[in-house]
């Protein structure tokens, strides 16, 4: 009877325990406490290298990183997104290796050294690149000031491009340095970020182990996020019904505010799913999703169970589950009201990404999603109803950023760069540059200014009391036929620049300098050329003497002429050349060739004459047609250009004649008005440099 007792006392607690086991095996969860399960992890990966004296090297995880190596991780991290599962309540979770791609834990020294001889390569082009590029946005910097348009824009990408070249000098010492020393291995560093499904709180993770193509993970906080549920492992290989995956359905990029969902067996192949948990009927983890495959339950359970035996494991999560009982619940995160759906767009482009759905209409694209276009182009960004409004377009030649219209073309503000080859920021018009924007090349002259059409059309000045402008002067200032006028160079004020200039403030600019002409030919005199010389260095005015050049006389005979009419003194500006002929004229002379030649005559004469460099006049049509057939020899002299329309001339220039229509006081008629191309700054420079 006692014995009998003690039986039934036994087995009945037994059973008891066996039919609870039995509910808490085979009850189905509800719906959304699994898909609080689930959670989404964002790892960011690379390879370290530790240096001697405390220095470091990052590598990608894989060869086809733009950079192959850099001095911050910044650089070479390789961000995989991806679903994971809760499975204790001490914040555990699980998910797949590639998480953080697969890689080995240790890069072998042999593989390190090669990619360090890679990256030796790759620095050397880049510097050079660099430094190209450096100097045409110095150049820029030597010519422009603040009131020039854009100029805050050129200046921050030299800033930019200065600084990245400080980086690949030091990256390329630390490569060296690296190349020197004993063959080391680097290691595997990740930082993973965990997003539950429940609430938008934002946690951080760690490694507990990594095995069979599986990641265990374990929150830093040591807890269950509030709010969030756990799976529990079903270990029996036994038939598990018709498992669902759950899991998130996008493909990658910032698509965080979908909800987890429920997915069909046609969508299982998203990146985001990787790491999704197959569920059979009573809502237990009898899966995970990985390579496009399933890992079973017998293997998950075998993972977690070596790391803490099942009674620890059990009591453990016993011990959590009473910690967090009495916790506050945190409010839930309002599901999107958006969906990821892969699609054919109307015009036979596959899309990718978050979209809407109307009441009788098809689905919208809104929110994120990637669009693959013909020839390899890729577009990603932000869509509103049904079209791109900002984003990022990738192909093998160029990658854009910035705003586009509804046929896919950048419209608006955007930044285009051509690795190697370009830069340019500004504004577009149905997929070519139109309105302001510069472009920076290396070894070429930045161009800043309009764009019309894809093409540049210049740098359009503003006028303001801030620039350097001067005059240049002849006979015809004195008068015609019998009518003279003397000059007062007391009232020297320029009052005028013509019509058509955009101008702020009031026209009332000093004469900073000013250019008179002496010769021309080999037998023509300013009568005025000695007055008005002695005057201008009366009245303390930087002055200088030019001479017109004929094709009907040699280079020698007009030097001499000149050299013998003409006064230039050491604190005097460098004297100019004005070559302005027709082109009937140069055909008539023989030619380009024969033209340059006479004209490098004259100027290596008065060169080594006067001690001073003479600067060539010309205007904008002979720019266009004849300066790019000068021989090298003619490029070291400074260019003064004329060129009377809204556009400053694209060359490298030290003054630019921008009106013959210009009033000055104390000057009777029109009188032609130059801007010297720099700052006040500059341009004191300029006159210390040539007066020496």
């Amino acid at each position: 009877m006692n014995r009998h007792n003690i039986s039934i006392k036994i087995l009945i607690p037994t059973a008891v325990l066996l039919l609870a086991g039995l509910l808490w095996a085979f009850v189905p969860n509800r719906r959304q406490t699994r898909l609080d399960s689930l959670c989404r992890v964002e790892a960011t990966s690379y390879y370290v290298l530790p240096l001697a004296k405390g220095d470091t090297l990052y590598f990608p995880l894989g060869s086809d990183c733009f950079y192959p190596v850099s001095l911050h991780p910044d650089s070479v991290v390789t961000r995989v997104d991806l679903t994971a599962v809760f499975i204790s309540r001490e914040g555990h979770l699980l998910t797949t290796d590639s998480l953080v791609g697969r890689v080995p834990d240790t890069l072998a020294g042999a593989d390190v050294r090669r990619r360090l001889s890679v990256a030796d390569s790759f620095l050397i082009e880049a510097r050079q690149h660099h430094r190209a590029v450096r100097q045409s946005l110095d150049e820029y910097a030597r010519r422009h000031s603040v009131v020039d348009d854009g100029y805050n824009e050129v200046m921050a990408y030299r800033e930019r491009i200065g600084r990245e070249l400080r980086q690949l000098d030091s990256l390329y010492r630390r490569v060296q340095q690296g190349l020197q020393q004993p063959s080391r291995e680097a290691y595997l560093r990740s930082w993973v970020r965990v997003r539950p499904a429940a609430h938008d709180t934002l946690c951080s993770a760690h490694r507990v182990v990594r095995r069979d193509g599986m990641l265990l993970l374990q929150l830093d906080g040591a807890t269950l996020p509030a709010g969030s549920s756990r799976f529990t492992i079903y270990r029996l290989p036994t038939y598990v019904g018709n498992p669902q995956l759950y899991a998130y359905q996008d493909f990658g990029g910032p698509t965080a505010t979908a909800q987890p969902q429920v997915l069909k067996a046609t969508e299982t192949a998203y990146p985001a799913t990787e790491g999704g948990a197959w569920v059979n009927a009573s809502g237990q983890l009898c899966g995970l999703q990985g390579g496009g495959q399933r890992i079973d339950g017998h293997r998950i359970a075998r993972l977690v169970y070596d790391v803490h035996p099942l009674p620890v494991w059990a009591a453990r999560n016993v011990r959590a589950w009473l910690q967090g009982w009495l916790r506050s619940a945190t409010p839930r995160r309002p599901r999107s009201a958006f969906s990821v759906q892969r699609m054919l767009t109307v015009d036979s482009l596959l899309y990718e990404g978050q979209v809407v759905h109307a009441a009788g209409q098809r689905p919208l694209r809104q929110g994120w999603g990637r669009l693959y276009a013909l020839g390899d182009t890729v577009y990603e960004g932000e869509w509103q109803a049904d079209t791109l409004v900002t984003g990022v377009r990738l192909t093998r030649q160029a990658s854009y950023r910035g705003e586009f219209n509804a046929r896919y073309q950048p419209s608006g503000m955007g930044v285009e760069t051509k690795p190697w080859k370009e830069h340019y920021a500004g504004a577009w018009k149905d997929g070519q540059r139109s309105g302001h924007g510069f472009s920076a090349r290396p070894g070429q002259l930045v161009r800043c200014g309009d764009w019309r059409h894809g093409n540049f059309r210049g740098e359009r000045m503003v006028y303001t009391a801030d620039r350097i402008y001067g005059i240049d002067i002849s006979r015809y200032q004195h008068g015609k036929g019998k009518k003279k006028y003397a000059i007062d160079w007391k009232r020297l004020r320029i009052t005028s620049l013509g019509a058509g200039r955009r101008v702020q403030g009031n026209v009332d600019y000093p004469v900073s300098f000013v250019y008179i002409k002496s010769t021309e030919g080999r037998t023509v005199l300013n009568p005025y050329y000695a007055t008005d010389l002695r005057q201008a260095r009366r009245h303390g005015i930087p002055v200088g003497t030019y001479h017109f050049f004929s094709l009907t006389s040699s280079g020698a005979q007009q030097a001499a002429h000149f050299l013998r009419r003409s006064s230039v003194r050491p604190h005097d500006l460098p004297p100019v050349l004005d070559l302005e002929p027709t082109d009937y004229q140069i055909r008539c002379a023989g030619g380009d060739s024969v033209m340059f030649a006479q004209v490098l005559v004259w100027l290596r004469t008065v060169e080594k004459r006067c001690g001073k460099r003479p600067v060539l006049y010309v205007g904008q049509n002979f720019v266009n047609h004849h300066l790019p057939q000068a021989p090298a020899a003619l490029q070291k002299y400074d260019v003064w250009i004329a060129r009377y329309g809204e556009f400053k001339p694209y060359v490298r220039l030290l003054h630019w004649q921008l009106t013959p229509y210009g009033r000055v006081r104390g000057i009777h008629g029109e009188v032609d008005i130059n801007v010297f191309n720099g700052t006040r700054e500059q341009f004191a420079d300029y006159l210390t440099s040539v007066r020496k």
